[in-house]
């Protein structure tokens, strides 16, 4: 995750810091005194940017944590905001993965885990990625056996949670008794 990361920012930085050098060059031809001008102006800020995210991007991968749970999925992560999300197995509908070009170079992929009718705010129909995962496990190596994992947990439990008690299932049993003797008699 760490080089996924660091690729982005180079891949952001480096056409920036190209013009940047064509401004610092037309600065030059026009006037070779003020080349500094763009030297403080561009390159400190931009350095000093690149340090910055470079240190936030290994904080960040510190901070993430996943717990697959005996009932639950629990996802934290978060450098200045910390977010928690928790997602019991027996809300989960779909478990996917997905891979951009450089993360399958890289062998990751993240597993998005959706429960059912959530899908973010533009309510589903807004395009690519619109439907919003109620929790991400972020760019993991592991990616098919993290999803196999939750997948047969999910399996393991009951839709939304639906226990049937001692008293619940003596009742159904009684009602079905009730059914076939009004069933007889018709």
């Amino acid at each position: 995750m760490i080089k996924l990361y660091r690729l982005y920012l180079l891949m952001i930085a480096i056409p920036i810091a190209i013009v940047g050098i064509f401004v610092s060059w037309l600065v030059y031809i026009s006037n070779p005194t003020f080349i500094y001008i763009p030297l403080l102006l561009f390159f400190v800020p931009l350095g000093f940017t690149i340090i910055f995210v470079f240190y936030w991007i290994f904080k960040y991968y510190e901070s993430i944590i996943y717990h697959l749970t005996s009932d639950e999925v629990v996802v934290e992560r978060g450098v200045w905001w910390k977010m928690k999300h928790t997602v019991p197995y027996a809300r989960i509908m779909s478990v996917d993965t997905v891979q951009g070009p450089i993360s399958r170079k890289l062998g990751i992929a993240t597993v998005d885990i959706y429960t059912a009718g959530y899908t973010g705010v533009s309510g589903g129909t807004g395009g690519l990625r619109s439907r919003r995962a109620e929790a991400s496990i972020m760019h993991v190596s592991n990616f098919s056996e993290v999803r196999e994992k939750v997948l047969s947990m999910v399996r393991g439990k009951p839709l939304f949670g639906a226990r049937v008690s001692d008293l619940e299932a003596e009742m159904l049993l009684e009602l079905r008794k009730i059914k076939e003797l009004l069933e007889k008699k018709l």
